[in-house]
């Protein structure tokens, strides 16, 4: 089977993705303001005093001004003066100490400025968590081109502890001179049961309807697993794999009914705490029945802030079924939007 294109484009964002979310073995050691280097292991830091586990000088406190770098590949939480860090590592670059934590990568100019170190030392995540974002693009012109297009995609995650529902909807229509040219939505929703940290179950289900396309209902179930690789403040990923049913009635009286695998792959890097954001998300669909029966679907673009919940962005959609509904029909759907987008 030909593996499709833009599959082997994100590959090496794949593997950039893993090379940063697992640091670097490090051995656990302590340089003093006096220039002493002590291995050991980091207990944590509390009123003013760093707990120091040493194999050959037992536990140590020291007092937290004679700290001058810790290197360390274990996870604690930070409470700074005025803020939290999460599952943070340390490191020394250029005679720099540094924290590697969920909220990306800080350089820390003195530990004095440390009110507490420890493996769970800031307050727990909430147990239900709610995100979404809706997209409007649309566009109105008359005179020698009458031409109305009207797009939307909307989405949203609730996360309980350790499930997550996603709900996902797009709809896209067009009208040249007064005539249909594009009619299509298509819901979703995503079931997501962690059962390790990064592992979880996962469960998918979607309704799709496509004048275009020649569809009149598609219908896809399934079940799988799914991995997330990373999931901070400023970098998401995850991907995941399932067995659906697929289930397809086309506008000719026809209909095609097939198990297949579908691979989803789910990024967003947000550059800053502000609403700049790069996303991408694309699912393909492979046949069991034959190779050449594959559909991938990609949206990918730039989110920019303008105000409070808005932003504006500007994003493309590409869509490409190799065993379309009828020879008329072609293979390639490519769409470039820009639109508004309101997230919560």
């Amino acid at each position: 089977m030909k593996v499709p294109h833009c599959n082997k484009l994100f590959f090496p964002l794949f593997l950039i993705a893993l090379a940063v979310a697992a640091p670097p073995t490090l051995a656990d050691r302590l340089y003093t303001t006096d220039g002493e280097s002590i291995p050991g292991t980091l207990v944590g830091i509390e009123n003013g005093n760093l707990l120091w586990s040493s194999e050959v000088l037992g536990e140590l406190v020291i007092d937290q001004y004679h700290i001058q770098r810790i290197e360390s590949g274990e996870h604690y939480d930070f409470k700074l003066s005025g803020r939290e860090l999460n599952n943070c590592w340390m490191f020394v670059q250029d005679d720099h100490q540094l924290l590697h934590c969920e909220e990306g990568v800080e350089v820390l100019s003195n530990w004095k400025l440390v009110v507490a170190v420890g493996e769970a030392v800031n307050d727990p995540p909430p147990m239900l968590a709610q995100k979404g974002s809706v997209n409007v693009a649309a566009e109105d012109s008359s005179g020698n081109n009458e031409i109305s297009k009207l797009n939307i995609d909307a989405r949203s995650e609730l996360r309980f502890i350790e499930s997550r529902h996603t709900l996902s909807l797009r709809y896209q229509e067009e009208t040249v001179a007064d005539a249909t040219a594009r009619d299509m939505w298509r819901g979703g929703y995503q079931y997501d049961q962690f059962f390790t940290e990064r592992w979880f179950a996962a469960g998918n289900a979607s309704y799709e309807e496509d004048e275009f396309k020649e569809i009149d209902q598609r219908s896809l179930v399934g079940l799988g697993m799914g991995y997330q690789f990373l999931e901070t403040k400023f970098i998401d990923l995850l991907g995941k794999g399932t067995v659906n049913y697929v289930d397809e009635r086309f506008s000719d009286g026809t209909s095609r009914d097939t198990p297949a695998f579908l691979w989803n792959l789910d990024f967003a890097w947000r550059f800053n705490d502000k609403g700049m954001e790069f996303f991408h998300r694309h699912a393909i669909l492979q046949a069991f029945e034959s190779g050449d029966d594959f559909e991938v679907d990609t949206i990918t673009g730039l989110k920019y802030p303008i105000n409070g919940h808005f932003s504006s962005t500007i994003q493309l959609e590409y869509d490409f079924d190799n065993l379309p509904a009828q020879n008329a029909v072609d293979k390639k759907d490519q769409t470039w939007s820009i639109g508004l987008n309101y997230s919560w």
